[in-house]
């Protein structure tokens, strides 16, 4: 793997830049999913209602792609070692003040501090496959971080159910403190990928808004909006997927967290068939594929996903597998867009995709819906369908897309 650097690290090696990317990216998952299996219980522990403790959720989302915004664009003008430090430093920080709650607002406010914390090393950790990756070997980078992404989503729920057993969701983020101090730790050997010569030397303002500067590239944005798609659903039942499993259906936590890692282990065998599958299919045509069947997922979940737990998971089980094939080349071919203002563009890229999963998690818990299970099959369908008709508006346009062939 040391062949696929373009930018050697002495100290950590390929095999440790990985699994720094990985652990980094990891960061948002772990604050979801380690925390969902106590959701449920924690309206009655701060004596509110589950909307207010729902924003501990939307909260984090909206501030992480806060964050994202921010630290992105500074990681081109300062380098991306401080903007990852940085960002470790306040995830760690924040994460013990979660544990040390004593009101449900207290807990939104260090959620919120969390979410920052985490959107800078998202965007740093992005920016650095294209700094440090050859780019015959990015995209295999990428569906590699995204296979082993899935240790994550897997043992979080599991781990967080676990810790339930014993302490309560303080325990949780005792835990986040101490993989956050282990990331800060590894991430003092990691060499800098973003050489001095070719940082922005604009001030501060000006360097964020090279934002806005990506963000006129049309083609960039327009396959961004729809290959983010997936993120209504997915998001959406992340939001209410223990509300789902737990009082709909009738499951423990631990049974919850069973149907949540089986959703996760799907999200590593989506990559690795893309590896496979691209030898054959094109880019563009595996986009239609993909979103044509995701779109009858959806249609699938509002007809049957009531009918009981398995039908429910396995449904969503084909709709992570079309999300996470769909995720290492659609970043790919978003990068390839662009020649300079990586970190503007990683900033980018992560935060529209965690502002459409926004928009599923707020949508979801609207009180039109019969159930959970018809909201989540609401957002597949309704995301995906119409991602589908900008997808085929989008063939017909001329502006140009780099490695969408």
């Amino acid at each position: 793997m040391n062949d696929w650097l373009c930018m050697p690290q002495p100290r950590l090696g390929a095999a440790g830049l990985l699994v720094l990317l990985v652990l980094g990216s990891l960061t948002a998952p772990l604050s979801l999913d380690m925390y969902t299996p106590s959701i449920p219980g924690m309206a009655a522990y701060f004596n509110t209602t589950d909307d207010i403790v729902n924003l501990t959720l939307v909260g984090y989302y909206l501030f992480m792609a806060l964050g994202l915004l921010i630290f992105g664009p500074l990681s081109d003008k300062f380098g991306r070692r401080p903007v990852l430090l940085a960002g470790l430093a306040v995830y760690a920080a924040a994460s013990l003040a979660c544990a040390l709650s004593v009101t449900i607002w207290m807990l939104i406010v260090a959620r919120l501090a969390q979410a920052l914390g985490s959107g800078a090393m998202n965007a740093v950790c992005t920016a650095v496959v294209k700094d440090a990756i050859k780019p015959a070997y990015r995209e295999r980078m990428l569906a590699i971080v995204q296979i082993m992404f899935v240790i994550g989503p897997v043992g979080a729920p599991m781990a967080g159910a676990a810790i339930l057993a014993f302490t309560d969701w303080r325990g949780v983020f005792v835990v986040l403190t101490a993989v956050a101090l282990a990331e800060l730790a590894m991430a003092l050997a990691f060499r800098e990928t973003l050489p001095a010569e070719d940082r922005l030397s604009a001030s501060i303002p000006a360097t964020l808004g090279r934002l806005g500067h990506v963000a006129k590239n049309r083609a960039f944005m327009a396959f961004l909006l729809v290959s983010s798609a997936w993120e209504i659903g997915y998001m959406g039942y992340v939001s209410v997927g223990s509300y789902i499993y737990i009082d709909f259906f009738g499951f423990s936590a631990f049974g919850f967290s069973l149907f949540f890692a089986a959703a996760a282990l799907m999200g590593a065998v989506g990559p690795a068939a893309w590896l496979k599958i691209s030898k054959g299919v094109s880019r563009r045509n595996f986009t239609t594929i993909a979103l044509v069947c995701s779109t009858a997922i959806g249609v699938a979940v509002l007809a049957v996903g009531a009918a009981n737990a398995f039908v429910f998971c396995g449904l969503f089980l084909a709709f992570v597998f079309f999300e996470s094939a769909v995720r290492p080349y659609a970043v790919n071919v978003l990068l390839a867009q662009q020649d300079s203002d990586t970190g503007s563009a990683s900033a980018l890229i992560n935060c529209v995709r965690a502002l459409v999963g926004v928009v599923g998690m707020f949508l979801v818990v609207v009180p039109v819906f019969p159930s959970y299970v018809a909201a989540t099959g609401w957002m597949m369908a309704g995301g995906l369908g119409l991602a589908l008709v900008a997808w085929t508006v989008m063939l017909r346009s001329p502006a140009p897309l780099r490695g969408l062939e």
